[in-house]
């Protein structure tokens, strides 16, 4: 009889291997425990079968198997969307309900409302079916009546949506209070010649990411490796996971749409506990800590503190609901944007976003070419030249046998006898060999994973770009509503005002990426060069010291 399992937790199977993805609270059939390595094989519903990690299940009996079959069948009769909730009541996010507990309570937002705006709200509502789609209604309302522009002294309540977050047209047109905005979460812009940056943070740290370790839960079922954290501006360790990493880098891309977040480690199932890849994820891992400490809004952000400095457990958890909770998020977080008050002139915008776009193309590819170049010297390091030395190591030592044949019949007449020189020669050129497989750990996987990060960050740039295209074309839409007379001119000026936020924040952001890989790249590739005179001065010295065999 077969055997049945409930997922745990989320698991993506690799595109074109054997393993199958899985989502929490799924049920499947085990079809063979003995795969190995803690791994099972089974199907799922859709009768897909694969591979999946054994300890992100657990058996049920059949009994439970078909108690949970009924209870779903009745309820999605009754529920039309049952799926997504039955998937809401396991999951809350990548295995945080081990020890982290998820907040499904529904909250308000009040927004304001001034009916005497409804005439440029219906006009914008028609433009297209992009603004039909993403302008939010009121819940109750059954004429779908549109949230207007500016705040006036008619609230009306509306339950947030995850559509309603994203979409640039509630920033554009007014909706919400900037005034709500935390004091430590508002970012000023400032000019800075012919462009405008971040305004400097005058409070440097670091976070140093130390000491990775193997650690369990519920007596010794789930193991998982622990890194420690410790800012400089305190020097108290906080433990953290992947997973938490994995949130917290979920939070960043929520909130900053137009901030591009350096990308964190590939996840990986297996070999996760071998030493060299936790350490290799370790480096990582500081890379993108490094990245965020250098920047000057990502820094300074509540969520970040909370990540590095949280040691209590119920703290860290009001916490995590309440970044969870944030409604300014995505487009809506340029309500803490404070730039110059000059307005911006069409001409210079369009000017700064077309070299950016040219810019963000060509070093994307440049980027990924020498990604490409990088991953093949490795591997001709690590397999090739490994091999020839070592083979010519090889070749030198039966050389060696060979000679000490004929010597042990006739000893060398200068006391030196040439097969030893022969043997040691050979050893030298078969280090040399293991010298070349060991160096990239040194040099070029540690380029790569800088070259991993400028990679992720441009990855980000064309959606920044996109979303500053859709506020473009809403300041169209609102201009000719005011040509027509359907807009106010104050109105249009406001979002002029807005729209120029948006501008301000991607010239500021293009800006800090230029001062940072004016530095860090040059530091990236002084590390590499620094790294290649060291490992070819070896090698060079090496050859001079098989030279004096022979001398």
């Amino acid at each position: 009889m077969s055997s049945f399992v409930r997922v745990l937790y989320e698991f993506a199977g690799e595109a074109g291997s054997t393993e199958i993805s899985i989502s929490v609270g799924e049920i499947l059939t085990v079809t063979r425990t003995d795969v190995g390595e803690g791994w099972w094989e089974g199907k799922n519903s859709r009768g897909e079968i694969g591979l999946f990690p054994a300890a992100y299940v657990e058996v049920m009996s059949a009994a439970d198997v078909k108690q949970q079959q009924q209870r779903t069948t009745v309820e999605a009769q009754s529920t039309p969307n049952r799926y997504d909730q039955t998937a809401d009541e396991y999951n809350d996010g990548d295995e945080w309900e081990d020890d982290w507990d998820e907040d499904n309570d529904t909250y308000s937002e009040i927004v304001p409302h001034n009916p005497s705006n409804n005439q440029v709200n219906s006009a914008l509502h028609s433009t297209n079916d992009y603004d039909n789609k993403y302008l939010p209604t009121i819940p109750g309302d059954d004429t779908s009546q549109s949230l207007v522009l500016n705040a006036n002294n008619n609230p009306t309540t509306l339950k947030k949506s995850s559509m309603f977050g994203k979409s640039s047209d509630s920033f554009i047109l007014g909706v919400g209070n900037k005034d709500r905005i935390p004091d430590n979460e508002l970012v000023l812009i400032v000019p800075l010649d012919n462009l405008y940056q971040w305004q400097p943070s005058h409070q440097h740290y670091t976070v140093v990411v130390a000491s990775p370790k193997k650690e369990s839960k519920f007596k010794g079922m789930k193991t998982f490796i622990a890194y420690q954290l410790t800012p400089s501006f305190n020097n108290i360790s906080v433990s953290r996971r992947y997973k938490h990493f994995d949130w917290l880098h979920e939070r960043l891309v929520e909130k900053f749409c137009l901030i591009p977040i350096p990308p964190l480690p590939d996840k990986q199932i297996s070999g996760r506990y071998e030493e060299q890849f936790v350490e290799h994820r370790r480096v990582q891992l500081q890379e993108f800590v490094d990245w965020v400490c250098r920047h000057p809004v990502l820094s300074k952000c509540e969520v970040w503190y909370h990540f590095l400095t949280c040691t209590d457990e119920k703290i860290w958890k009001s916490g995590k609901r309440k970044a969870e909770r944030d409604t300014y998020v995505g487009i809506t977080y340029c309500w803490a944007i404070s730039p110059p008050e000059k307005q911006l002139l069409q001409s210079y915008v369009d000017t700064q976003m077309d070299s950016c776009s040219q810019f963000i193309h060509a070093m994307d590819t440049a980027i990924r070419n020498l990604l490409s170049i990088s991953n093949d010297v490795v591997k001709r390091y690590q397999t090739q030249i490994k091999k020839e030395y070592q083979r010519i190591g090889e070749g030198l030592s039966d050389l060696s046998r060979a000679l000490l044949i004929d010597e042990k019949r006739a000893p060398s007449r200068n006391g030196n006898a040439l097969s030893e020189n022969v043997a040691r020669i050979g050893d030298i050129f078969s280090g040399i060999g293991v010298q070349f497989g060991e160096q990239p750990k040194l040099d070029w996987i540690p380029f790569s994973d800088r070259l991993h990060i400028y990679r992720g960050i441009l990855n980000s740039f064309p959606d920044i770009l996109t979303t500053h295209k859709g506020a473009m074309q809403k300041k169209k839409d609102c201009e000719r509503l005011a040509a027509e007379q359907k807009m106010s001119n104050t109105q249009l000026a406001e979002v002029n005002r807005r729209v120029d936020i948006v501008s301000y924040a991607i010239i500021a952001e293009i800006t800090h990426f230029r001062f940072e890989r004016e530095t860090h790249l040059k530091q990236t590739l002084k590390l590499l060069i620094e790294e290649q005179i060291k490992f070819y001065s070896s090698i060079v010295s090496r050859l001079e010291d098989a030279y004096k065999e022979i001398e």
